[in-house]
């Protein structure tokens, strides 16, 4: 004969009763409440079907198994994007581009409904916005010029993703250019130009101090010149006889004139004589 189980006792099952119902009711009153963190903003769906409006950060109730809940990131974020462009004079440009932006709070709920998630607003309709901007901005420039015209290119790349941005309820909060990228080609180019620039420069510098020195020689030997003629003018025989009795220190030279006079003193007074 088999063996039979005994049933197990009332107050066992009972128990076990209890639990699965407790278990139930917990996951029913948790699927009841939502958390909405801060920086975030609830958009509520009824089997799919978007609310109008947003959750704002906090608890929320919401029907379980029929509503559901997505969350939307509306702090400022970053999204950077390296574009290649042709320039005016037609060099490959690469500019990479640092773009802060964040969803309106009060539109969570129309970018969730026409766009999805922050994920496909970044692929969709920032990135192919920033591209068109930096390609539509660089087109304008010669590749030198992009870089002497920094911050008015940065700040025409702006206004425009700015404008692109605006009806999918997107703010731009800055638009930074990080980096300017030319082919090796152009950039070898540039740097010969630069070269030839500064040494342009040095010459020109060269010369127009040869050019100041020569000014000063004239002026000091035109000086020297009139100082000559000047002297020459004032300058008598009794001046020279002065200036001889001045300088003598008082010593008869060893060789005498035939006369028996002080060479200079003497000749000078037989010239003042005649």
């Amino acid at each position: 004969m088999n063996a039979r189980v005994p049933p197990l006792p009332y107050p066992n099952g009972r128990l076990i009763a209890i639990g699965v119902v407790v278990v139930i009711l917990l996951i029913v009153l948790g699927g009841a409440f939502v958390q909405i963190g801060p920086g975030q903003r609830g958009v509520l769906m009824t089997f799919g079907a978007v609310h109008h409006g947003v959750l704002d950060p906090g608890l929320h109730l919401k029907a379980p198994f029929v509503q559901t809940v997505a969350r939307m990131d509306v702090q400022v974020q970053n999204s950077q994007a390296s574009e290649t462009a042709a320039s005016l004079d037609l060099q490959d440009v690469s500019t990479t581009v640092a773009t802060n932006w964040h969803i309106l709070p009060a539109d969570a709920e129309w970018v969730y409904q026409h766009v999805g998630s922050e994920r496909a607003l970044i692929y969709k309709i920032i990135q192919p916005a920033i591209s068109n901007a930096v390609k539509a901005v660089t087109a304008h420039y010669n590749a030198e010029d992009l870089i002497v015209e920094r911050d008015r290119v940065r700040g025409e790349i702006e206004t425009q993703i700015r404008s692109a941005l605006r009806p999918f309820r997107v703010v731009v909060d800055a638009v930074n250019i990080t980096d300017f990228h030319f082919s090796a080609q152009y950039a070898a180019a540039i740097e010969q130009k630069q070269v030839a620039q500064q040494r342009a420069l040095q010459a020109q510098y060269e010369l127009q101090r040869a050019r100041v020195l020569a000014q000063q020689r004239v002026v000091e030997a035109t000086a020297q010149s009139q100082a000559q003629k000047l002297l020459q003018l004032t300058l008598t025989p009794e001046i020279i006889q002065q200036q001889a009795i001045a300088r003598w220190d008082g010593r008869l030279p060893e060789v005498v004139g035939g006369k028996g006079v002080l060479p200079m003193i003497g000749n000078v007074s037989e010239k003042a004589a005649r």
